[in-house]
């Protein structure tokens, strides 16, 4: 599967010169992780992923706390090129709360026996506002489970990712 095949969105959020800013994908602390940090076991995949896909990349401010945790045990550069990222556009943060409450909290109780991180639930509600769009992350395996049975959606994992 290839980012290609993901159909970009256009997003509410404006350029500097008030055009609209279209994203090709949504990202997952795990991929924002690994691409910032060469230790990373996905690093390679996410580096490849990165120069496929076609930025700006949306995620929520849940996964850029989770990855500012994350890299905090890191060199202050990796933290320092995530917020370049965000001041120049490349990266855009959604809000979930309190535009999304309702929904964010029905992710976070829906699957029995299963917790689901803050992040997770507002990603999938982020998937939900933006079904065409492509979720670039490292979970596989929470975030197969999360999207089963809902429309059609595109997950690029380091499992499913063909060069």
């Amino acid at each position: 599967m290839t980012l290609a095949a993901s159909p970009a969105v256009t997003v509410g959020r404006f350029a500097p010169d008030s055009s609209p800013l279209v994203v090709a994908s949504i990202v997952d602390t795990g991929f924002l992780v690994a691409l910032l940090d060469a230790s990373d076991p996905h690093h390679a995949w996410s580096v490849r992923t990165a120069a496929r896909a076609s930025g700006p990349w949306l995620t929520v401010e849940a996964c850029i706390t989770e990855s500012l945790h994350c890299l905090s045990r890191r060199a202050l550069p990796a933290r320092t090129r995530l917020f370049g990222w965000l001041e120049r556009g490349l990266l855009l943060s959604s809000h979930a709360l309190p535009e999304r409450h309702s929904e964010v909290w029905t992710e976070l109780t829906r699957y029995h026996g299963r917790s689901v991180d803050f992040a997770d639930a507002c990603l999938t509600v982020l998937s939900d506002l933006h079904p065409s769009l492509t979720l670039v992350t490292t979970d596989r395996r929470d975030f197969s489970v999360y999207l089963r049975g809902r429309s059609p959606r595109l997950l690029l994992t380091p499992a499913s990712w063909q060069p």
